[in-house]
């Protein structure tokens, strides 16, 4: 099981997050990944802010 101060957890970004891009983002942040988000609409970014993504409201 990764933990987040395992050396195999990663810190990485997901630009789009329509269906596939923040059902990605889930599983990676399942697996203890750290992710940041961006996407063209707020919803989507502060959704999964709200369930432990690093919000990029910009580029």
């Amino acid at each position: 099981m990764v933990t987040p101060h395992d050396s195999t957890t990663v810190q990485l970004g997901m630009i789009g997050l329509g269906r596939m891009g923040a059902n990605m983002v889930r599983r990676l942040m399942a697996g203890g990944h750290e992710c940041v988000v961006h996407d063209v609409t707020t919803e989507p970014i502060d959704e999964l802010a709200g369930e432990g993504a690093v919000a990029a409201h910009t580029l």
